[in-house]
């Protein structure tokens, strides 16, 4: 096939992934069919890579992930994404490529795949370690954090609250770590609440709250007073050392009534 036939059938899957986003009430066609949509990009971008027109590749990948997105479909979203990635890599875009990636990496671990986010940062990571370490290391730290919740599901299945609790302040902890990301550490917190709620109401689980709580505060006295509690003492020595490097930002948000709060975790 001739480039300027691939380049037409790419032309032609753009058009007929915008009639899949078109809804109709004559043809009863209520929603847009976003998978339809997504497929006819990710066929438009195959057209566009065998014409060496790598960039609108991407970008129709780009677009495929997002209908797929809105469909809920996160695993394929990310798959389409990490694909972006390969080929801005490949065009040494390695800036817009880690992005992707990193919206990969997301996508693979909220779908439940957390295998292939260990692949996808293995990828990731690859891309930076010559041109910026300091981003190629954030990123294995996000490898970290899938690496905990992959530990966290295992002992779901045998329900070992214990093993579970000290994981949970693992994970709030390497989120806090990685570039004080507290949004991250309520989600992940959150996540294993969901799996066992109860877990909320122990030890484990108040120390978690505390120490988001407590950095969202900026209140590092009550957020060092709890990393000296109990049940942080008896961490594995990854975590110790890592507590070492932990601090609060600087904020108002601190008071005298938390500080006595954290006091009870001890």
């Amino acid at each position: 096939m001739s480039n300027s036939a691939r380049l037409n059938e790419a032309v032609e899957c753009e058009k007929k992934a915008e009639e899949c986003l078109k809804t109709s009430m004559l043809k009863l066609k209520l929603k847009p069919d976003f998978d339809g949509a997504a497929s006819s990009m990710e066929r438009a971008a195959v057209c566009y890579r065998n014409s060496q027109e790598h960039k609108k590749a991407a970008n129709s990948l780009i677009k495929a992930a997002s209908y797929y997105e809105q469909n809920r479909n996160l695993f394929h979203a990310a798959k389409a994404r990490e694909g972006a990635a390969m080929m801005l890599r490949d065009m040494k875009d390695f800036g817009e490529a880690v992005k992707l990636f990193e919206l990969a990496i997301d996508g693979y671990a909220e779908s439940g795949s957390l295998d292939t986010a260990a692949m996808t940062v293995e990828k990731a990571a690859d891309c930076l370690k010559n041109d910026d370490p300091k981003k190629a290391l954030d990123i294995y730290q996000k490898d970290a954090m899938i690496s905990i919740r992959e530990e966290v599901e295992k002992y779901l299945e045998v329900k070992e609250l214990p093993r579970i609790g000290q994981l949970a302040i693992g994970l709030v902890l390497v989120n806090l770590a990685n570039e004080g990301d507290s949004v991250a550490a309520t989600k992940d917190y959150g996540w294993i609440v969901n799996q066992v709620p109860d877990f909320q109401s122990t030890e484990d689980g108040r120390v978690c709250e505390s120490l988001i709580a407590n950095y969202e505060n900026g209140d590092d006295q009550s957020f060092q007073n709890v990393l000296k509690c109990g049940a942080l003492r008896s961490m594995d020595n990854e975590y110790l050392r890592l507590m070492k490097t932990l601090k609060a930002p600087e904020n108002s948000g601190g008071n005298g009534n938390e500080e006595e709060d954290d006091d009870d975790l001890r």
